[in-house]
């Protein structure tokens, strides 16, 4: 697939911002150069700037390479709704996506008991579970086993799993493939999950009959956001995107790898009733990609829908 403009820009800007620290430093060396030569005075400012340039990024690269990567994050986002029944207090979902696991690990495992720590009354997962590539299938099966003793998990499948990885996982309740769906009752609130993968056309048919049910749809990337929204669900929930795995001050994600660009490149979206979030998700994406992060840490994302007030 050719290079999207705004792909094409985000290069463009992120080579030249790489290319200033370098090119302060030659700049701060010919100076040097000329001042032996000919005796002139240095300019101690360049030479300032060049250091602080160069500081910069390296710390920068530091950060993308060795830091970023194993900062797992919490993203709290809260909502209220007429379907959450009085006797339900706060339904707290937990939303990770893009795992690309190969293997057990201390941040996996962190993963884990982060998620623990929010108490959900449920997870979803949308999708790229495993690594493009190798990957340990039995710690992946035991990782997933884990997550689903935490709660239950409602799960899509992405790029990199097929339906052997996802029904041999051991999560129990609710892995969805195509376009079924699952109901179930937390404390009283009728919900509806409904999932998509990346080869699904989602139209109006495929919704189920919610009536008073919280109504949520699962897909893996953004580019379904508007047709999932003539479903008219509660919330849509997909990843992909990264967020960009590199973004850019005031620019954002230079690649998203969806159709939709930097429309919903990460965050959450409101398209008539619904509302959406595109989450920066946990793993990163296959060598040879670069294995980093800069101004995209991942994150796990929990969502908290109260009663609303007067209901």
């Amino acid at each position: 697939m050719m290079a999207q403009r705004y792909e094409t820009i985000g290069l463009l800007i992120l080579v030249a911002l790489a290319l200033v620290p370098p090119g302060l430093t030659l700049l701060a060396f010919m100076d040097w150069l000329k001042s032996r030569l000919t005796g002139s005075r240095r300019r101690k400012w360049l030479w300032k700037t060049a250091l602080a340039a160069d500081v910069l990024l390296a710390l920068c690269l530091l950060d993308g390479w060795l830091v970023e990567p194993h900062r797992l994050t919490v993203t709290r986002i809260a909502d209220t709704s007429p379907k959450i029944a009085r006797t339900t207090g706060d339904l707290t979902i937990v939303h990770i996506s893009d795992i690309h696991f190969e293997q057990d690990n201390p941040f996996v495992r962190k993963v884990l008991s982060t998620i623990a720590e929010e108490k959900p009354d449920f997870i979803v997962l949308t999708g790229d579970i495993p690594q493009l590539g190798p990957f340990d299938k039995e710690q992946l099966k035991q990782w997933l086993g884990k997550l689903r003793q935490i709660a239950p998990v409602y799960a899509v499948p992405g790029y990199y799993e097929d339906d052997a990885v996802l029904a041999g996982s051991r999560i129990s309740d609710g892995v969805l493939l195509a376009s079924q769906f699952k109901e179930k009752e937390v404390r009283g609130t009728k919900i509806v999950v409904q999932g998509f993968g990346p080869n699904s056309r989602i139209s109006p048919a495929d919704r189920p009959d919610t009536d008073d049910a919280l109504y949520l749809v699962l897909d893996h990337a953004p580019d379904s956001i508007p047709y999932a929204a003539r479903l008219a669900p509660d919330w849509f929930f997909c990843g992909h995107t990264h967020g960009g795995q590199v973004r850019l001050p005031f620019w954002g994600a230079i690649v998203t790898a969806s159709f939709t660009g930097k429309r919903y490149e990460y965050g959450r979206y409101h398209l008539g009733t619904m509302q959406a979030f595109v989450t920066r998700g946990i793993g990163l994406e296959p060598r040879p990609a670069p294995q980093v992060r800069f101004l995209c840490p991942p994150e796990v994302v929990v969502l908290k829908i109260s009663r609303s007030v007067g209901q």
